[in-house]
C-alpha cells in the first residue's frame, strides 16, 4: 500500500461509510440476465488481485480477504421501468458488502468491498450496471480497467496508460498546492450550501463524441480543456440563475499515474491538480483559453512526475488529515473508454462516473467517451443548487463554443 491508499484507508474508517470509486455503464436493454452476468463474475474475479483485498486503517500492506462471491457481489431488479434514476440513486445509497469499519479487526474473514448492481428498463431501452468498490482500494481509473477485465467479452484498451516523462522536478506541484483551507467563496457555488446533507444523486447528458473532438480541433485544445471549460459556463449560468451573481470556483482534477503495467494492480496513482474555473469570464473563448493555459502549466510543472514522488512520501496520518481538511466542494475528471467494448455481445452506449468519492464534497463532474458518446455525469449533494440542470448548461456551454 502507497501513502494514499493507508491514508484514504485512515479517513474511510472515521467515515459513517467508506468512500467510493465506481462507475456506470449503460448497454440495450435486455442484452444479458443476472444469472450470466454473475456466472461471469464468479469465472473472473478471483484472478483480479483488487477484487480480493481490504485496505485495513493502520495497515502497510494489503488483508486478504475472503474470495469474492456473486451472489453476495452482484444483485439488481428485473424491471426499473420509468424509475431508472431512482433505481440508480438507490444503487448508489447502498451499503457495500463486508462489515462495518469498524469491526474489521474482529475474528473471521474479511469481504471484498466492491458490488455490481444491474438494473433493466425496458421503457428506456437500456440496461445499467451500477459498479462501486472502496476508494482506498483503487481509483477511477482502475475502477474502469477492473470493471472491463471482469465484464467485457474481450480485451478493452481502456483509459490510456500514463507514461512518466524523466528528469521533471516536485517543484511544480508543490507550488500549485493549496497551503491552508481555502475560503468557501473560492470553492462553493453561489447560491448553494457549504455543508453536504445527503444522500448523493446522479444526473447526465450525452453528446456525440465526434461533436466534443470537433470543438476541440476547432479550437486547437484538448477535449478535457472543452470539459473544463464547459464545467465552468454552465456553472457560471448556474449562480447567475440561482444567486443573481457569479464567481470563480477552484476545483480539484485528479491526474492519473498508472502506468500500463499497474492497469490492474490494487491501489491509487492519481494525485489532485487544483484548477481555477473562470466562471466570472462571460466569453465562452476566453474561458477556454483560460483552462487551456492552466492545462498546459500542469503539462510542464513535471506536475504528476514530481508531484507523484512528493506525496509518496507524505505520512498516511499527515497526507489523511489533509485530506479530510482539504476544503474543496467540487472535482472534475474525464477518461476516455478506447476500444470496443462488449459484454454477451451486447456494445456499450455510454458510461459515467458514479460516486462522491472525498470529505465534504458536493459535486464530481465527469465526462466519460466511448466508441460513438461522450456523457457528462454529475454526481451531487443536495447541498448544490440546482444540480439537475448542470448536464443541460454544460451541454448549452459545449454548443458555444462550437457556434462560429
Amino acid at each position: 500500500m502507497n501513502a494514499l491508499d493507508r491514508a484514504l484507508a485512515r479517513v474511510s474508517a472515521r467515515g459513517p461509510a467508506p468512500f467510493m470509486v465506481g462507475h456506470v455503464l449503460d448497454f440495450p436493454a435486455e442484452s444479458f440476465t443476472l444469472d450470466a452476468l454473475r456466472a461471469r463474475v464468479t469465472e473472473r474475479a478471483h484472478g483480479l488481485a483488487a477484487l480480493g483485498v481490504a485496505a485495513l486503517p493502520g495497515a502497510r500492506a494489503w488483508t486478504r480477504t475472503a474470495p469474492p462471491d456473486a451472489g453476495l457481489h452482484v444483485g439488481g431488479e428485473a424491471r426499473a421501468d420509468g424509475r431508472l434514476a431512482e433505481a440508480t440513486d438507490a444503487a448508489l445509497a447502498r451499503p457495500l458488502p463486508g462489515r462495518p469499519l469498524s469491526d474489521r479487526q474482529g475474528s473471521g474473514p474479511l469481504v471484498p468491498g466492491w458490488d455490481l448492481r444491474l438494473l433493466d428498463c425496458r421503457s428506456e431501452g437500456v440496461q445499467r450496471l451500477c459498479f462501486r468498490v472502496e476508494h482506498a482500494v483503487t481509483d477511477g481509473v482502475g475502477a474502469a480497467h477492473l470493471l472491463a477485465a471482469l465484464l467485457a467479452d474481450g480485451p478493452v484498451t481502456g483509459p490510456y496508460p500514463y507514461r512518466p516523462v524523466p528528469g521533471r522536478s516536485s517543484a511544480g506541484w508543490l507550488r500549485g498546492q493549496p497551503f491552508g483551507r481555502p475560503s468557501v467563496r473560492r470553492t462553493v457555488p453561489a447560491g448553494s450550501e457549504a455543508v453536504p446533507s445527503g444522500p448523493a444523486a446522479m444526473a447526465y447528458a450525452d453528446v456525440p463524441d465526434a461533436r466534443l473532438r470537433a470543438v476541440a480541433a476547432r479550437w486547437g485544445v484538448g477535449v478535457n480543456d472543452v470539459h473544463l471549460a464547459s464545467v465552468a459556463g454552465a456553472l457560471a449560468a448556474s449562480q447567475r440563475r440561482r444567486a443573481g451573481r457569479v464567481r470563480d470556483l477552484r476545483v480539484v482534477m485528479p491526474m492519473s499515474v498508472r502506468t500500463g503495467a499497474a492497469r490492474l494492480a490494487p491501489g491509487n496513482a492519481a494525485l489532485p491538480a487544483i484548477v481555477r474555473l473562470p466562471c466570472g469570464e462571460p466569453r465562452p473563448e476566453r474561458r477556454l483559453a483560460d483552462v487551456a493555459a492552466q492545462s498546459l502549466g500542469h503539462k510542464e510543472s513535471g506536475l504528476r512526475e514530481g508531484g507523484w514522488r512528493v506525496l509518496c512520501r507524505v505520512p498516511p496520518r499527515l497526507l489523511g488529515r489533509t485530506v479530510e481538511r482539504a476544503g474543496f466542494r467540487l472535482a472534475a475528471s474525464s477518461v476516455h473508454l478506447n476500444g470496443v467494448y462488449r459484454v454477451f455481445g451486447a456494445p456499450l452506449l455510454a458510461g459515467g462516473v458514479f460516486a462522491l468519492n472525498s470529505p465534504g464534497m458536493l459535486g464530481y463532474f465527469s465526462l466519460t467517451r466511448t466508441a460513438g458518446t461522450a456523457r457528462v455525469t454529475v454526481v451531487h449533494d443536495p447541498s448544490l443548487a440546482g444540480a439537475a440542470d448542470l448536464p443541460g448548461l454544460w451541454v448549452a456551454a459545449l454548443d458555444e463554443l462550437a457556434t462560429p
